[in-house]
């Protein structure tokens, strides 16, 4: 006999309960701690997959495949193949494990969305608005009072401390003094969390929802714009001009994106030659982890031709800098040494130098297929989801290494940040069949 609505309240009410604390906790905990980042993935997407089970979901639903899945596979398939050939293997074949299995958890929980009912969704987006606000409110703390909670945290936990001292001053075991660039993190979580927050407020009913979105959007902006960290600045201004395209022309603003991600692969060496060429690297007016970059990104594409095709091995960059025997080239005027440092700060540049031409189709394929499958969300959410993808487009292709935990999780976070209000705009399910329908497509 088919379970009724009432009783499938009653199954679901314990994960049911617990979605919209995490949900609340997730933005919070993972905006001051980042590295927290893979433990709030597995809570929050547990927390989903037990709802979905005990909404009537079966396995076959949560891991049917479709072509955003298989690609992003494939990738983490290869990595791991590249882990044979890498400079340290083992290192090298953790990392595409840990892509796999946030993308099938992702994947899974996805699934698990569609199949709330309105009022636990109504209650999870709120608590994750109020989680996203709170995060705010604690990233712009710690730039007023110069990483106070995260000097505290550091010196409650000695083993939160970073292993180098070149951001933090430490006396007698005690940090005393932060540099802001270590929370960078910090604000490129806060970053991931606008737009989805933004597409929450906007799934809300009530007179006043455009003035809460505009103090929504400035108390996550404030706090960017306050930082060092440029990326997520640049990330942040992309990111709100692409919003008003996609409202009037989302399919074309998405296919334009696929097609910009896949082109970034191809051109990715010859600009990093271009700007180096044009002296950016001694620039005065560009910050100097942006002279940086650019130095590090013209040797590392200088270093690319020599095994183009399959490439180093994943996460080899920094092994393959430790083996390097030859002293560092530093000419007189660099802000540091020709170098390909411990990754490309650019997933385009790091995976064709790591993964090889191989590697760089995979990667391309893949983000092209999330990217194609934005216009499968309603129509209501897509220019959001268009802009946070150009969050984490910007993001990934001017800081840091693409095989980092904390990264990879926190993309896993943003997209089931973004679905969740998202699931608002779909028509009603009444049944369980209808869900699976609509779970298959």
């Amino acid at each position: 006999m088919a379970q009724s609505a009432d009783d499938h309240d009653r199954a679901s009410f314990p994960a049911g309960v617990f979605i919209p604390v995490v949900f609340f906790l997730g933005p919070v905990f993972t905006a001051i701690m980042p590295h927290l980042t893979p433990l709030f993935l597995l809570i929050i997407g547990f927390a989903l997959i037990v709802a979905g089970l005990r909404r009537g979901l079966g396995w076959r639903e949560f891991f049917a495949p479709n072509a955003a899945m298989v690609a992003l596979a494939a990738v983490a398939a290869y990595a791991a193949l590249s882990a044979s050939w890498a400079a340290e293997p083992y290192d090298a074949l953790l990392k595409p494990a840990l892509l796999l299995g946030a993308t099938f958890a992702v994947f899974a929980a996805a699934r698990s969305i569609s199949s709330l009912e309105p009022k636990r969704l109504r209650q999870a987006s709120i608590a994750f608005i109020a989680g996203a606000l709170c995060a705010a409110l604690l990233v712009a703390i710690e730039f007023l009072t110069k990483g106070a909670l995260t000097r505290a945290a550091m010196n409650f936990i000695p083993e939160f401390q970073p292993g180098s001292l070149k951001q933090v001053k430490v006396v007698d075991g005690r940090v005393i003094r932060l540099n802001m660039s270590e929370l960078n993190q910090s604000v490129a979580i806060l970053a991931f969390l606008l737009w989805p927050g933004l597409l929450a407020l906007s799934a809300l009913q009530g007179s006043r929802r455009m003035l809460f979105s505009l103090l929504f959007f400035l108390a996550v902006a404030v706090p960017i714009a306050l930082s060092e960290h440029a990326s997520s600045q640049v990330a942040l201004i992309a990111s709100t001009l692409i919003l008003p395209l996609a409202w009037v022309r989302p399919r074309t603003v998405i296919r334009l994106l696929a097609m910009a991600w896949c082109l970034g692969f191809v051109l990715v060496i010859p600009l990093d030659h271009l700007a180096y060429k044009a002296d950016l690297h001694r620039a005065e007016w560009l910050p100097q982890s942006a002279q940086a970059r650019i130095i590090i990104w013209d040797y590392t594409a200088e270093r690319v031709v020599e095994r183009p095709w399959l490439g180093i091995g994943a996460d080899s960059t920094k092994g393959t800098k430790a083996d390097n025997p030859k002293p560092r080239e530093w000419p007189k005027g660099f802000v540091s040494p020709r170098t390909t440092g411990h990754h490309a700060h650019n997933l385009f540049l790091q995976t064709l130098y790591e993964l090889g031409v191989v590697g760089a189709i995979l990667v391309a394929m893949a983000g092209a297929a999330v990217i194609l499958r934005l216009a499968l969300l309603p129509e209501q959410a897509r220019p959001y989801a268009v802009a946070a993808f150009t969050i984490f487009a910007v993001i990934a292709g001017l800081a840091w290494g693409m095989w980092q935990a904390w990264l990879i999780c926190a993309v896993g976070l943003l997209v089931l940040y973004l679905l969740l209000p998202a699931a608002h705009y779909r028509q009603p399910v009444t049944s369980l069949e209808t869900r699976r329908e609509a779970l298959s497509t």
